[in-house]
């Protein structure tokens, strides 16, 4: 991954998913959901507006792999998308897969609290040890 330092609050280095020509899938650090995204522009703009029609194209196309894969691997059955860019300024989604059941992986109990309301940002339901076997199990 090339270096993108004005996502550097992310941790991209650490928390990297999976790198598209035009987009990163990051793991959120603090699991609300289990499989907790974020999805980001590699170009460094503050608003959707300017992003580029490749851009804009490639993005189904993360969406789609994000969520097939959060529906294989953990159960999703919907997902919530956050685009507030309010404290990081760049082009970036919060994606929350969501369940309406409990899942059981990595010897916890994950409970949707907010189902089927809008999801809220929270308290993760995990510590940062369990990040490494979400980022495995995701990535291709």
């Amino acid at each position: 991954m090339s270096n993108y330092k004005f996502m550097d609050a992310f941790h991209p280095t650490k928390t990297l998913i999976k790198e598209f020509q035009h987009w990163v899938v990051l793991l959120r650090e603090g699991q609300v959901t289990l499989g907790d995204c974020l999805i980001v522009l590699k170009r460094e703009t503050p608003f959707l507006g300017d992003m580029t029609d490749l851009e804009s194209q490639e993005l189904s196309s993360v969406l789609k792999w994000y969520e097939k894969k959060c529906k294989t691997i953990f159960g999703a059955v919907k997902f919530n998308y956050i685009v507030a860019m309010m404290r990081d300024n760049f082009v970036h989604f919060h994606a929350f897969p969501r369940y309406s059941d409990t899942v059981n992986r990595y010897g916890i109990e994950w409970k949707d609290e907010k189902w089927p309301r809008v999801i809220q940002f929270g308290a993760s339901q995990c510590d940062s040890s369990i990040y490494d076997m979400i980022i495995n199990d995701l990535s291709d």
